[in-house]
């Protein structure tokens, strides 16, 4: 199994690492975003505006979405593009907390691994 992106676990928080380059998402360890993994969120990725503005995404949708609180809320959809090494991976974005959902997690990878003692979350294929 190859490890696809390897992040960290703090506060019992496991996050990876991310920054925008040339309008797409980047997943590195050395990015400066700390994009939480979220199992209950069973979406793609979740971003603030200020965020996906500066990407190139494309508007696909408008979506229902049940927060954490039971409290339903209407989101635009948008499409756009991430890269993990030498990946470069269609998905769909919406705005929120800097969030992976499980679609996208499952969509790249088959194996999620929480180190709680290493303090390490590895996502791989």
């Amino acid at each position: 199994m190859r490890t696809l992106i390897r992040g960290e676990i703090r506060n019992f928080t496991p996050y990876f690492k991310a920054s925008i380059e040339k309008g797409q998402l980047v997943f590195r360890e050395n990015g400066n975003l700390l994009i939480t993994i979220d199992t209950g969120f069973g979406g793609g990725i979740a971003l603030p505006k200020e965020v996906l503005r500066k990407m190139k995404v494309i508007l696909i949708s408008y979506g229902v979405f049940k927060l954490a609180t039971g409290d339903e809320i209407e989101l635009p959809i948008f499409w756009g593009k991430i890269s993990i090494r030498r990946y470069e991976i269609e998905t769909w974005f919406t705005y929120g907390e800097f969030l992976a959902g499980m679609e996208f997690l499952s969509s790249v990878g088959t194996y999620l691994s929480f180190d709680f003692k290493k303090r390490e979350v590895k996502l791989m294929k």
